[in-house]
Protein backbone atom coordinates (compact mmCIF):
# COMPACT_ATOMS: atom_id res chain seq x y z
CA UNK A 1 0.00 0.00 0.00
CA UNK A 2 2.94 2.07 -0.33
CA UNK A 3 2.31 3.84 -3.62
CA UNK A 4 -0.82 5.94 -1.56
CA UNK A 5 2.16 8.01 -0.25
CA UNK A 6 3.03 8.93 -3.56
CA UNK A 7 -1.10 9.02 -5.02
CA UNK A 8 -1.79 11.16 -1.70
CA UNK A 9 -0.10 14.32 -2.94
CA UNK A 10 -0.09 13.44 -6.48
CA UNK A 11 -3.95 13.34 -6.92
CA UNK A 12 -4.76 17.60 -5.83
CA UNK A 13 -1.57 18.03 -7.80
CA UNK A 14 -3.13 16.40 -10.75
CA UNK A 15 -6.49 17.63 -10.29
CA UNK A 16 -5.22 21.52 -9.97
CA UNK A 17 -4.98 21.22 -13.64
CA UNK A 18 -8.75 20.85 -14.34
CA UNK A 19 -9.74 22.82 -11.48
CA UNK A 20 -10.20 26.21 -13.37
CA UNK A 21 -12.84 24.52 -15.19
CA UNK A 22 -16.53 25.18 -14.15
CA UNK A 23 -17.49 21.37 -14.72
CA UNK A 24 -14.48 20.05 -12.41
CA UNK A 25 -15.98 22.57 -9.61
CA UNK A 26 -15.89 19.06 -7.62
CA UNK A 27 -12.17 18.75 -7.19
CA UNK A 28 -11.45 20.19 -4.16
CA UNK A 29 -13.75 18.13 -2.49
CA UNK A 30 -12.15 14.63 -3.38
CA UNK A 31 -8.20 15.98 -3.74
CA UNK A 32 -7.55 14.44 0.04
CA UNK A 33 -9.36 11.24 -0.20
CA UNK A 34 -6.60 9.28 -0.98
CA UNK A 35 -4.51 11.04 1.77
CA UNK A 36 -6.79 9.88 4.34
CA UNK A 37 -6.57 6.42 3.29
CA UNK A 38 -2.92 6.49 3.11
CA UNK A 39 -3.65 7.56 6.74
CA UNK A 40 -5.84 4.83 7.70
CA UNK A 41 -3.84 1.72 5.83
CA UNK A 42 -0.33 2.18 5.49
CA UNK A 43 1.74 0.97 8.12
CA UNK A 44 3.82 2.45 9.96
CA UNK A 45 7.69 2.63 8.85
CA UNK A 46 6.68 2.63 5.32
CA UNK A 47 8.24 4.30 2.69
CA UNK A 48 8.63 5.19 -1.14
CA UNK A 49 11.55 5.94 -2.76
CA UNK A 50 11.22 8.28 -6.29
CA UNK A 51 15.19 8.25 -7.40
CA UNK A 52 13.26 10.61 -10.80
CA UNK A 53 12.27 13.23 -8.65
CA UNK A 54 14.11 16.45 -7.16
CA UNK A 55 16.76 14.75 -5.32
CA UNK A 56 15.93 11.21 -4.81
CA UNK A 57 12.28 11.90 -3.35
CA UNK A 58 11.75 9.81 -0.19
CA UNK A 59 8.18 9.09 1.46
CA UNK A 60 7.62 7.86 4.29
CA UNK A 61 4.90 7.81 7.59
CA UNK A 62 5.54 7.35 11.48
CA UNK A 63 3.20 7.57 14.05
CA UNK A 64 3.65 11.34 13.92
CA UNK A 65 3.24 11.43 10.28
CA UNK A 66 -0.04 9.32 10.46
CA UNK A 67 -1.43 11.82 13.15
CA UNK A 68 -0.36 15.06 11.53
CA UNK A 69 -1.79 13.46 8.01
CA UNK A 70 -5.12 12.30 9.33
CA UNK A 71 -6.35 15.15 10.94
CA UNK A 72 -4.74 17.48 7.97
CA UNK A 73 -6.44 15.76 5.25
CA UNK A 74 -10.12 15.38 6.99
CA UNK A 75 -10.24 19.05 7.35
CA UNK A 76 -8.73 19.24 3.72
CA UNK A 77 -11.80 17.51 2.37
CA UNK A 78 -14.57 19.20 4.55
CA UNK A 79 -12.94 22.59 3.33
CA UNK A 80 -12.47 21.33 0.18
CA UNK A 81 -16.34 20.73 0.21
CA UNK A 82 -17.25 24.00 1.43
CA UNK A 83 -14.55 25.77 -1.30
CA UNK A 84 -16.74 23.56 -3.70
CA UNK A 85 -19.92 24.16 -3.05
CA UNK A 86 -19.52 28.34 -1.92
CA UNK A 87 -17.63 29.05 -5.51
CA UNK A 88 -19.55 26.46 -7.81
CA UNK A 89 -21.01 29.54 -9.54
CA UNK A 90 -18.21 32.53 -8.97
CA UNK A 91 -16.44 33.72 -11.95
CA UNK A 92 -13.03 33.64 -10.06
CA UNK A 93 -14.03 30.30 -8.62
CA UNK A 94 -12.15 28.49 -10.77
CA UNK A 95 -8.87 30.43 -10.13
CA UNK A 96 -9.44 29.62 -6.03
CA UNK A 97 -10.10 25.73 -6.64
CA UNK A 98 -6.34 25.55 -8.70
CA UNK A 99 -4.59 27.55 -5.85
CA UNK A 100 -6.43 25.45 -3.13
CA UNK A 101 -5.58 22.07 -4.28
CA UNK A 102 -2.19 23.22 -5.20
CA UNK A 103 -2.04 24.39 -1.60
CA UNK A 104 -2.94 21.04 -0.11
CA UNK A 105 -0.52 19.61 -2.62
CA UNK A 106 2.13 21.20 -0.64
CA UNK A 107 0.74 20.48 2.57
CA UNK A 108 0.89 16.43 2.14
CA UNK A 109 3.90 16.23 0.58
CA UNK A 110 5.65 17.70 3.63
CA UNK A 111 3.61 15.65 5.67
CA UNK A 112 4.69 13.23 3.67
CA UNK A 113 8.65 13.34 2.77
CA UNK A 114 11.09 12.06 4.41
CA UNK A 115 14.06 14.19 2.88
CA UNK A 116 15.05 17.72 3.12
CA UNK A 117 14.30 18.81 -0.28
CA UNK A 118 10.88 17.61 -0.70
CA UNK A 119 10.43 19.28 2.76
CA UNK A 120 11.15 22.06 2.02
CA UNK A 121 9.46 22.01 -1.40
CA UNK A 122 6.13 21.56 0.06
CA UNK A 123 6.33 24.29 2.16
CA UNK A 124 7.39 26.55 -0.75
CA UNK A 125 4.53 25.33 -2.62
CA UNK A 126 2.22 25.77 0.17
CA UNK A 127 3.10 28.96 1.53
CA UNK A 128 2.75 30.63 -2.31
CA UNK A 129 -0.25 29.13 -2.99
CA UNK A 130 -2.17 30.22 0.09
CA UNK A 131 -1.09 33.89 -1.09
CA UNK A 132 -3.54 33.55 -3.60
CA UNK A 133 -6.25 32.25 -1.55
CA UNK A 134 -5.88 34.95 1.14
CA UNK A 135 -6.29 37.80 -1.81
CA UNK A 136 -9.05 36.35 -3.49
CA UNK A 137 -11.95 38.81 -2.26
CA UNK A 138 -9.57 41.09 -3.91
CA UNK A 139 -10.78 44.38 -1.29
CA UNK A 140 -8.59 46.66 0.21
CA UNK A 141 -8.29 44.62 3.53
CA UNK A 142 -7.26 41.21 1.49
CA UNK A 143 -5.00 42.84 -0.76
CA UNK A 144 -3.27 44.49 2.55
CA UNK A 145 -3.11 41.15 4.25
CA UNK A 146 -2.12 39.25 1.29
CA UNK A 147 1.19 41.57 0.91
CA UNK A 148 2.07 41.44 5.04
CA UNK A 149 1.35 37.38 4.12
CA UNK A 150 3.75 37.24 1.45
CA UNK A 151 6.29 39.43 3.03
CA UNK A 152 6.27 36.65 5.97
CA UNK A 153 6.09 33.67 3.57
CA UNK A 154 9.33 34.73 1.60
CA UNK A 155 11.08 35.30 5.00
CA UNK A 156 10.14 32.35 6.68
CA UNK A 157 11.28 30.28 3.64
CA UNK A 158 14.56 32.08 3.06
CA UNK A 159 15.01 31.40 6.54
CA UNK A 160 13.99 27.56 6.71
CA UNK A 161 15.69 27.07 3.40
CA UNK A 162 19.20 28.15 4.77
CA UNK A 163 18.47 26.02 8.16
CA UNK A 164 17.81 23.20 6.05
CA UNK A 165 20.93 23.59 3.84
CA UNK A 166 23.03 23.87 6.92
CA UNK A 167 21.27 20.84 8.00
CA UNK A 168 21.91 18.93 5.47
CA UNK A 169 25.93 20.20 5.35
CA UNK A 170 26.39 19.59 8.96
CA UNK A 171 24.92 15.85 9.06
CA UNK A 172 26.06 14.97 5.28
CA UNK A 173 22.46 14.01 4.99
CA UNK A 174 19.70 14.86 3.23
CA UNK A 175 18.01 12.43 5.63
CA UNK A 176 19.11 12.84 8.74
CA UNK A 177 18.92 11.02 12.02
CA UNK A 178 18.26 12.07 15.54
CA UNK A 179 21.55 11.46 16.21
CA UNK A 180 22.94 13.32 13.28
CA UNK A 181 21.09 16.21 14.25
CA UNK A 182 22.29 16.30 17.87
CA UNK A 183 24.95 18.01 16.14
CA UNK A 184 23.92 21.18 14.65
CA UNK A 185 25.04 24.28 15.28
CA UNK A 186 23.44 27.82 16.59
CA UNK A 187 22.99 29.47 13.27
CA UNK A 188 21.10 25.89 12.14
CA UNK A 189 18.76 26.15 15.17
CA UNK A 190 17.92 29.87 15.20
CA UNK A 191 17.19 29.79 11.41
CA UNK A 192 15.15 26.25 11.49
CA UNK A 193 13.43 28.05 14.53
CA UNK A 194 12.27 31.46 12.69
CA UNK A 195 12.03 30.21 9.65
CA UNK A 196 9.14 27.59 11.22
CA UNK A 197 8.11 30.08 13.98
CA UNK A 198 6.75 32.44 10.99
CA UNK A 199 4.66 30.05 9.62
CA UNK A 200 3.54 29.21 13.56
CA UNK A 201 2.60 32.58 14.27
CA UNK A 202 4.94 33.04 17.32
CA UNK A 203 5.21 36.78 18.90
CA UNK A 204 6.73 38.75 17.54
CA UNK A 205 6.84 36.93 13.67
CA UNK A 206 2.72 36.83 14.18
CA UNK A 207 1.97 39.90 11.93
CA UNK A 208 0.63 38.47 9.39
CA UNK A 209 -1.80 35.89 11.10
CA UNK A 210 -4.65 38.61 12.74
CA UNK A 211 -4.88 39.69 8.87
CA UNK A 212 -4.86 36.70 6.56
CA UNK A 213 -7.19 34.46 8.81
CA UNK A 214 -10.37 37.49 8.70
CA UNK A 215 -9.56 38.36 5.13
CA UNK A 216 -9.61 35.06 3.73
CA UNK A 217 -12.89 33.02 2.67
CA UNK A 218 -13.48 30.36 5.42
CA UNK A 219 -12.32 27.12 2.99
CA UNK A 220 -8.95 28.83 3.45
CA UNK A 221 -9.05 30.70 6.56
CA UNK A 222 -9.98 26.80 7.97
CA UNK A 223 -6.46 25.10 6.32
CA UNK A 224 -4.41 28.13 6.96
CA UNK A 225 -5.38 27.73 10.43
CA UNK A 226 -5.40 24.13 11.13
CA UNK A 227 -3.61 22.46 8.37
CA UNK A 228 -0.97 24.64 7.06
CA UNK A 229 0.12 26.23 10.04
CA UNK A 230 0.70 23.08 12.05
CA UNK A 231 3.79 22.41 9.86
CA UNK A 232 5.66 24.16 11.95
CA UNK A 233 5.18 22.02 14.72
CA UNK A 234 6.01 18.86 12.69
CA UNK A 235 8.76 20.71 10.89
CA UNK A 236 10.67 21.47 14.69
CA UNK A 237 9.90 17.97 15.68
CA UNK A 238 11.47 16.31 12.86
CA UNK A 239 14.35 18.50 12.81
CA UNK A 240 15.40 19.74 16.08
CA UNK A 241 17.19 17.37 18.48
CA UNK A 242 14.56 16.50 20.90
CA UNK A 243 15.87 13.65 23.12
CA UNK A 244 19.43 13.68 21.95
CA UNK A 245 21.26 16.49 23.19
CA UNK A 246 19.93 19.09 26.29
CA UNK A 247 20.14 22.49 24.62
CA UNK A 248 19.41 24.92 27.95
CA UNK A 249 20.06 27.97 25.72
CA UNK A 250 17.70 27.26 22.87
CA UNK A 251 15.14 25.59 25.14
CA UNK A 252 14.91 28.73 27.19
CA UNK A 253 14.84 30.94 23.70
CA UNK A 254 11.60 29.28 22.73
CA UNK A 255 10.13 29.13 26.44
CA UNK A 256 10.16 33.01 25.94
CA UNK A 257 8.80 33.12 22.59
CA UNK A 258 6.20 30.85 24.08
CA UNK A 259 5.13 32.82 26.90
CA UNK A 260 5.36 36.25 24.93
CA UNK A 261 2.69 34.82 22.63
CA UNK A 262 0.74 33.83 25.62
CA UNK A 263 1.13 37.21 27.19
CA UNK A 264 0.63 39.12 24.27
CA UNK A 265 -2.03 37.05 22.52
CA UNK A 266 -4.66 36.51 25.39
CA UNK A 267 -5.20 40.21 25.91
CA UNK A 268 -5.19 41.41 21.92
CA UNK A 269 -7.57 38.88 21.37
CA UNK A 270 -9.87 40.01 24.30
CA UNK A 271 -10.75 43.50 21.98
CA UNK A 272 -11.33 42.06 18.36
CA UNK A 273 -14.71 42.71 17.46
CA UNK A 274 -14.52 40.46 14.73
CA UNK A 275 -14.74 36.41 15.65
CA UNK A 276 -12.33 35.77 12.82
CA UNK A 277 -9.52 37.81 14.97
CA UNK A 278 -10.22 36.67 17.70
CA UNK A 279 -9.56 32.95 16.65
CA UNK A 280 -6.41 34.57 15.23
CA UNK A 281 -5.30 35.12 18.22
CA UNK A 282 -6.09 31.88 20.09
CA UNK A 283 -4.04 30.34 17.35
CA UNK A 284 -0.83 32.93 18.65
CA UNK A 285 -1.67 31.98 21.75
CA UNK A 286 -1.86 28.33 21.55
CA UNK A 287 1.23 27.94 19.21
CA UNK A 288 3.12 29.73 22.54
CA UNK A 289 1.55 26.71 24.90
CA UNK A 290 3.45 24.32 22.04
CA UNK A 291 6.56 26.21 21.62
CA UNK A 292 6.71 26.54 25.58
CA UNK A 293 6.54 22.61 25.63
CA UNK A 294 8.92 21.93 22.78
CA UNK A 295 11.22 24.63 24.78
CA UNK A 296 11.17 22.10 27.96
CA UNK A 297 11.64 19.00 25.64
CA UNK A 298 14.81 20.97 24.85
CA UNK A 299 16.24 21.33 28.15
CA UNK A 300 15.71 17.78 29.47
CA UNK A 301 15.70 15.21 26.82
CA UNK A 302 14.01 13.12 29.12
CA UNK A 303 10.64 14.37 28.42
CA UNK A 304 10.77 13.71 24.76
CA UNK A 305 8.89 10.77 24.53
CA UNK A 306 5.75 12.53 26.66
CA UNK A 307 5.73 15.38 24.95
CA UNK A 308 6.53 14.61 21.61
CA UNK A 309 3.43 12.50 21.49
CA UNK A 310 1.67 15.14 23.73
CA UNK A 311 1.93 17.55 21.07
CA UNK A 312 1.31 15.88 18.45
CA UNK A 313 -2.09 14.94 19.79
CA UNK A 314 -2.49 18.88 20.71
CA UNK A 315 -2.24 19.55 17.24
CA UNK A 316 -4.50 17.15 15.96
CA UNK A 317 -7.06 18.75 18.53
CA UNK A 318 -6.54 22.12 17.55
CA UNK A 319 -5.88 21.97 14.05
CA UNK A 320 -9.43 20.15 14.16
CA UNK A 321 -11.18 22.18 16.17
CA UNK A 322 -9.80 25.65 14.66
CA UNK A 323 -10.56 24.36 10.81
CA UNK A 324 -14.22 23.46 12.19
CA UNK A 325 -14.84 26.72 14.09
CA UNK A 326 -13.85 29.10 10.65
CA UNK A 327 -16.00 26.49 8.50
CA UNK A 328 -18.68 27.08 11.07
CA UNK A 329 -18.41 31.50 11.08
CA UNK A 330 -18.70 31.14 7.71
CA UNK A 331 -21.76 29.37 8.03
CA UNK A 332 -24.02 31.65 9.58
CA UNK A 333 -24.95 33.84 6.35
CA UNK A 334 -27.33 30.62 5.98
CA UNK A 335 -31.37 31.49 5.94
CA UNK A 336 -32.07 28.03 7.92
CA UNK A 337 -30.24 25.97 10.43
CA UNK A 338 -28.86 29.12 11.92
CA UNK A 339 -29.45 27.84 15.49
CA UNK A 340 -27.71 24.57 14.76
CA UNK A 341 -24.93 26.22 13.48
CA UNK A 342 -24.62 28.43 16.92
CA UNK A 343 -24.94 24.90 18.72
CA UNK A 344 -22.17 23.43 17.27
CA UNK A 345 -19.60 26.44 17.18
CA UNK A 346 -20.37 26.57 21.35
CA UNK A 347 -19.36 22.69 21.54
CA UNK A 348 -16.29 23.99 19.93
CA UNK A 349 -15.26 26.90 21.67
CA UNK A 350 -15.55 24.99 24.72
CA UNK A 351 -13.03 22.02 23.58
CA UNK A 352 -10.93 24.87 22.73
CA UNK A 353 -10.81 26.30 26.17
CA UNK A 354 -10.44 22.83 27.31
CA UNK A 355 -13.96 21.94 28.75
CA UNK A 356 -14.16 18.80 30.44
CA UNK A 357 -15.14 16.15 28.29
CA UNK A 358 -13.57 17.65 25.16
CA UNK A 359 -10.72 17.09 22.88
CA UNK A 360 -9.18 20.46 25.04
CA UNK A 361 -9.26 18.09 27.69
CA UNK A 362 -7.16 15.30 26.66
CA UNK A 363 -4.79 17.53 24.98
CA UNK A 364 -3.83 19.72 28.12
CA UNK A 365 -3.75 16.61 29.91
CA UNK A 366 -1.02 15.01 27.58
CA UNK A 367 1.08 18.36 27.78
CA UNK A 368 0.90 18.10 31.70
CA UNK A 369 3.47 16.02 32.64
CA UNK A 370 6.00 17.81 30.26
CA UNK A 371 5.31 21.56 32.76
CA UNK A 372 5.61 19.85 36.13
CA UNK A 373 9.04 20.41 35.79
CA UNK A 374 10.76 20.91 39.56
CA UNK A 375 12.99 23.71 37.98
CA UNK A 376 9.82 25.56 36.12
CA UNK A 377 7.21 24.82 38.90
CA UNK A 378 6.01 28.43 38.05
CA UNK A 379 5.04 27.63 34.79
CA UNK A 380 2.55 25.28 36.24
CA UNK A 381 0.29 28.57 37.71
CA UNK A 382 1.25 30.58 34.46
CA UNK A 383 -0.36 28.55 32.16
CA UNK A 384 -3.58 27.86 34.70
CA UNK A 385 -4.17 31.76 34.22
CA UNK A 386 -3.48 31.39 30.27
CA UNK A 387 -6.10 28.43 30.59
CA UNK A 388 -8.73 31.33 32.29
CA UNK A 389 -8.04 33.87 29.47
CA UNK A 390 -8.44 31.35 27.17
CA UNK A 391 -11.70 30.66 28.10
CA UNK A 392 -12.42 34.31 28.25
CA UNK A 393 -11.05 34.85 24.64
CA UNK A 394 -14.30 31.67 23.53
CA UNK A 395 -16.40 34.25 25.26
CA UNK A 396 -15.70 36.45 23.60
CA UNK A 397 -16.00 34.74 20.42
CA UNK A 398 -19.24 33.27 21.15
CA UNK A 399 -19.96 37.34 21.45
CA UNK A 400 -18.52 38.51 18.85
CA UNK A 401 -20.38 36.27 16.44
CA UNK A 402 -23.07 38.76 16.45
CA UNK A 403 -21.14 41.00 13.79
CA UNK A 404 -21.26 37.94 11.03
CA UNK A 405 -24.91 37.46 11.79
CA UNK A 406 -25.90 41.08 11.18
CA UNK A 407 -23.54 41.32 7.80
CA UNK A 408 -25.16 37.96 7.28
CA UNK A 409 -28.70 38.94 7.66
CA UNK A 410 -28.41 41.65 4.95
CA UNK A 411 -27.26 39.03 2.65
CA UNK A 412 -28.65 35.83 3.37
CA UNK A 413 -28.09 32.56 1.24
CA UNK A 414 -29.81 29.15 1.26
CA UNK A 415 -28.21 26.43 3.49
CA UNK A 416 -26.33 24.43 0.96
CA UNK A 417 -26.74 20.20 2.83
CA UNK A 418 -23.26 19.44 1.72
CA UNK A 419 -21.43 22.06 3.41
CA UNK A 420 -23.53 22.20 7.01
CA UNK A 421 -23.73 18.07 6.31
CA UNK A 422 -19.73 17.51 6.13
CA UNK A 423 -19.25 20.91 9.01
CA UNK A 424 -21.69 18.83 11.38
CA UNK A 425 -19.40 15.25 10.77
CA UNK A 426 -16.13 17.69 11.62
CA UNK A 427 -18.26 18.13 14.63
CA UNK A 428 -18.70 14.95 15.57
CA UNK A 429 -15.32 14.02 15.37
CA UNK A 430 -13.91 16.68 17.64
CA UNK A 431 -16.52 15.56 20.46
CA UNK A 432 -15.62 12.06 19.67
CA UNK A 433 -12.46 13.11 19.81
CA UNK A 434 -11.78 12.78 23.38
CA UNK A 435 -13.28 9.34 23.60
CA UNK A 436 -11.37 7.65 21.21
CA UNK A 437 -7.54 8.98 22.12
CA UNK A 438 -8.41 9.74 25.56
CA UNK A 439 -8.25 7.74 28.82
CA UNK A 440 -11.63 9.25 31.11
CA UNK A 441 -8.82 10.36 33.81
CA UNK A 442 -7.50 12.81 31.10
CA UNK A 443 -11.78 13.79 30.63
CA UNK A 444 -12.37 16.05 32.74
CA UNK A 445 -9.56 18.84 32.50
CA UNK A 446 -9.59 21.96 33.40
CA UNK A 447 -13.48 23.02 34.64
CA UNK A 448 -12.02 25.03 37.18
CA UNK A 449 -10.34 27.66 34.92
CA UNK A 450 -13.82 27.57 32.96
CA UNK A 451 -15.70 28.31 36.27
CA UNK A 452 -13.60 30.92 37.13
CA UNK A 453 -13.51 32.32 33.61
CA UNK A 454 -17.61 32.29 33.89
CA UNK A 455 -16.98 34.17 37.42
CA UNK A 456 -14.49 36.97 36.08
CA UNK A 457 -16.96 37.41 32.49
CA UNK A 458 -20.30 37.82 34.30
CA UNK A 459 -19.86 41.32 35.76
CA UNK A 460 -18.60 42.11 31.87
CA UNK A 461 -21.25 40.35 30.49
CA UNK A 462 -23.82 42.22 32.78
CA UNK A 463 -22.20 45.68 31.80
CA UNK A 464 -22.68 45.12 28.17
CA UNK A 465 -26.01 44.46 28.69
CA UNK A 466 -26.96 47.22 30.52
CA UNK A 467 -24.57 50.06 29.52
CA UNK A 468 -22.95 49.45 26.19
CA UNK A 469 -21.44 52.47 25.65
CA UNK A 470 -19.19 51.50 29.07
CA UNK A 471 -16.61 48.77 27.47
CA UNK A 472 -17.19 50.01 23.51
CA UNK A 473 -14.25 52.18 23.99
CA UNK A 474 -12.24 48.75 24.75
CA UNK A 475 -13.15 47.12 21.65
CA UNK A 476 -10.83 47.95 18.65
CA UNK A 477 -8.45 49.47 20.92
CA UNK A 478 -5.49 46.77 19.69
CA UNK A 479 -5.69 46.58 15.65
CA UNK A 480 -5.15 43.30 14.17
CA UNK A 481 -1.55 43.25 13.60
CA UNK A 482 -0.88 45.28 16.12
CA UNK A 483 2.64 45.39 16.15
CA UNK A 484 1.79 47.07 12.30
CA UNK A 485 0.40 50.08 14.10
CA UNK A 486 3.69 50.77 14.91
CA UNK A 487 4.50 51.41 11.50
CA UNK A 488 2.26 54.50 10.69
CA UNK A 489 4.03 56.88 13.33
CA UNK A 490 7.41 55.51 12.37
CA UNK A 491 6.36 55.63 8.60
CA UNK A 492 5.70 59.31 9.16
CA UNK A 493 8.93 59.79 11.25
CA UNK A 494 11.05 58.39 8.46
CA UNK A 495 9.57 60.68 6.27
CA UNK A 496 10.04 63.63 8.30
CA UNK A 497 13.27 62.75 8.37
CA UNK A 498 13.85 62.25 4.56
CA UNK A 499 12.36 65.77 3.79
CA UNK A 500 14.97 67.33 6.14
CA UNK A 501 18.20 65.10 5.05
CA UNK A 502 16.92 66.20 1.14
CA UNK A 503 16.90 69.87 2.15
CA UNK A 504 20.27 70.06 3.80
CA UNK A 505 21.08 67.76 0.61
CA UNK A 506 20.05 70.16 -2.00
CA UNK A 507 21.89 72.86 0.15
CA UNK A 508 25.38 70.88 0.08
CA UNK A 509 24.79 70.18 -3.79
CA UNK A 510 24.08 74.71 -4.05
CA UNK A 511 27.25 75.15 -2.00
CA UNK A 512 29.17 72.53 -3.72
CA UNK A 513 28.70 74.39 -6.59
CA UNK A 514 29.74 77.65 -5.39
CA UNK A 515 32.70 75.76 -4.11
CA UNK A 516 33.74 74.72 -7.27
CA UNK A 517 33.33 78.34 -8.91
CA UNK A 518 35.55 79.65 -6.78
CA UNK A 519 37.89 76.69 -7.25
CA UNK A 520 38.10 77.07 -11.37
CA UNK A 521 38.72 81.52 -10.32
CA UNK A 522 41.63 80.08 -7.43
CA UNK A 523 43.05 78.49 -10.51
CA UNK A 524 43.02 81.18 -12.55
CA UNK A 525 45.05 83.41 -10.30
CA UNK A 526 48.94 84.24 -9.67
CA UNK A 527 50.75 82.54 -6.88
CA UNK A 528 47.57 80.63 -5.35
CA UNK A 529 47.91 79.05 -1.46
CA UNK A 530 46.18 75.68 -1.83
CA UNK A 531 46.03 74.67 1.80
CA UNK A 532 43.90 77.67 2.03
CA UNK A 533 41.41 76.35 0.27
CA UNK A 534 42.17 72.71 0.80
CA UNK A 535 41.34 72.66 4.82
CA UNK A 536 37.56 72.74 5.12
CA UNK A 537 37.27 69.65 2.61
CA UNK A 538 37.88 66.86 5.08
CA UNK A 539 35.35 68.40 7.37
CA UNK A 540 32.77 69.11 4.43
CA UNK A 541 33.52 65.95 3.04
CA UNK A 542 32.92 63.97 6.21
CA UNK A 543 29.20 65.99 6.49
CA UNK A 544 28.20 65.47 3.11
CA UNK A 545 29.02 61.21 3.25
CA UNK A 546 26.97 61.12 6.80
CA UNK A 547 23.97 62.95 5.40
CA UNK A 548 23.94 61.30 2.27
CA UNK A 549 24.22 57.68 3.96
CA UNK A 550 21.26 58.99 6.25
CA UNK A 551 19.16 60.17 3.28
CA UNK A 552 19.18 56.71 1.42
CA UNK A 553 18.57 54.97 4.70
CA UNK A 554 15.72 56.95 5.98
CA UNK A 555 13.88 56.76 2.22
CA UNK A 556 14.57 52.75 2.33
CA UNK A 557 12.95 52.32 5.56
CA UNK A 558 10.43 54.48 4.78
CA UNK A 559 9.32 52.87 1.88
CA UNK A 560 9.40 49.65 3.59
CA UNK A 561 7.30 50.27 5.98
CA UNK A 562 5.18 52.35 3.95
CA UNK A 563 4.10 49.27 2.18
CA UNK A 564 3.03 47.80 5.20
CA UNK A 565 0.98 50.66 6.76
CA UNK A 566 -3.12 50.86 5.60
CA UNK A 567 -3.52 53.01 2.86
CA UNK A 568 -6.22 54.60 5.12
CA UNK A 569 -3.17 56.49 7.33
CA UNK A 570 -1.22 57.33 4.65
CA UNK A 571 -0.61 61.18 3.73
Amino acid sequence: MSWLLGAAWAVPLGLAAFAHRDRFWWTPALGSVLAIAAALLVSSGSGLELPWLLLNTRLGLDEQGRVFLLFSALLWTVAGIHAAVDLRSSRSGGRYRTLFLIAMAGNLLLILSRDLVSFYTGFAVMGIAAYGLVIHDGGVQALRAGRVYLAMTVAAELALFTALVLIAHQTGNLTPTPEQLGRLDALALGLLIVGLGIKAGLVPLHVWLPLAYPAAPPSAAAVLAGAMSKVALLGWLRYLPLGQVASPEWGAFLILLGLASLLLALPAGLVQPDPRAVLAYSSIAKAGLLVLTLGLVLMEPSLAPVGVAAVALFAAHHGLVKGALFLGVGLIDTKSGRALVYGGLALLALALAGAPLTSGAVAKFGIKPALESPEWAWLGPLVGASTVAMALLMLRFILSLGVVAGHADSQPVPARAGRVGSWLLLVAVVVAFPFVWGSPEAWWGSWMAIAIALGLAAPFALAARLRPALLRPLVGRIPPGDLLAMAVPLSAAFTWLGGVLLGHWLRLVVGLKRTLNALARWATQPNPDPERLLRPWATAGTLWLALLALLLLSVAVGGALTGLVPPTHRG
